[in-house]
């Protein structure tokens, strides 16, 4: 559509020149003279040669400005092939590298954008992000100023990530070599009480099936107030005061009930110890 309104353009431009040429040249030639006529043709002629010539020139300096323009482009390659053989690579190599630190610009993208609870969860797939850039990044290939450019940008998304998860990562706990519950819950930025161990593992009890068995890179709840249907033993606490409890049942015989939904760490219902979770099944 472009291209023939373009010719249209053009074609009208010389119609309306040679309409104005017309006017401004005509002739009553039944009028002129033999010598007349020869010098108008002489006129015509000569603008003819300069026309000609005019062209001439200017097809001369295309062709000038296209060889400059391949030997610039030359140049440019020979310069480009000289930086690929500083980088150990080729065009090909480069854009190949180019296309990872892409992918996982993508890929780090899509992470940034997921909750913070899973953020914090999928640690492992982040830590891999981490590597995979800190590998990219001892590459040759990650000198050039685009590379630079790219690898900034993975490395604010990475940033990303880590500020989103914090407030997921407040609550919990990831065990470390030589960890056990009673050194966990000393921690001052745990509870700074070694007793809240029984806290500990009555929150996790999906987790810790024996107090005295947990694992490194195991991540615990580290509650700071009941949730929905718990119930925190203090001193002096035992199940038929708790289900008499108001905001319990309100009444007392109904302790079997919680004893019945907490036999997995109640072995005796008479015993019954201070900081653990109970949960309390619903009326």
């Amino acid at each position: 559509m472009k291209k023939t309104l373009v010719a249209f353009l053009v074609l009208f431009s010389l119609v309306l020149s040679t309409s104005l040429m017309a006017q401004q040249y005509s002739y009553n030639y039944k009028e002129m003279s033999m010598d007349e006529y020869k010098a108008e043709l002489a006129k015509w002629q000569q603008r003819e040669a300069e026309a000609k010539k005019g062209i001439a020139e200017q097809e001369a300096c295309i062709q000038k400005q296209k060889e400059e323009l391949a030997r610039l482009e030359d140049e440019i390659n020979s310069v480009q092939n000289e930086i690929y053989a500083l980088l150990e690579t080729d065009a090909n190599g480069y854009t190949a590298y180019m296309d990872s630190l892409k992918a996982l610009e993508n890929e780090l993208q899509a992470f940034v954008a997921l909750a913070p609870e899973e953020i914090y969860t999928r640690k492992d797939e982040l830590n891999n992000f981490k590597k995979r850039l800190e590998a990219a990044k001892k590459d040759k290939r990650s000198l050039t100023t685009e590379a630079q450019n790219k690898i900034s940008a993975i490395e604010n998304l990475i940033a990303q990530a880590e500020s989103k998860a914090q407030p997921a990562a407040a609550g919990r706990y990831e065990v470390q070599r030589g960890d056990y519950l009673w050194k966990i819950a000393k921690r001052p930025d745990v509870y700074g009480d070694p007793y809240a161990w029984m806290r500990i593992y009555t929150a996790n009890r999906d987790q810790i099936k024996d107090p005295n068995l947990i694992y490194p890179r195991q991540v615990f709840r580290i509650p700071t107030m009941p949730g929905p249907n718990e119930y925190w033993v203090e001193k002096g606490d035992y199940l038929s005061k708790i289900a008499g409890m108001a905001n319990v049942y309100g009444n007392p015989f109904r302790w079997q009930k919680i004893y019945e939904a907490n036999r997995e760490i109640i072995s005796d219902p008479n015993l019954i110890y201070p900081y653990m979770i109970l949960v309390i099944p619903k009326n």
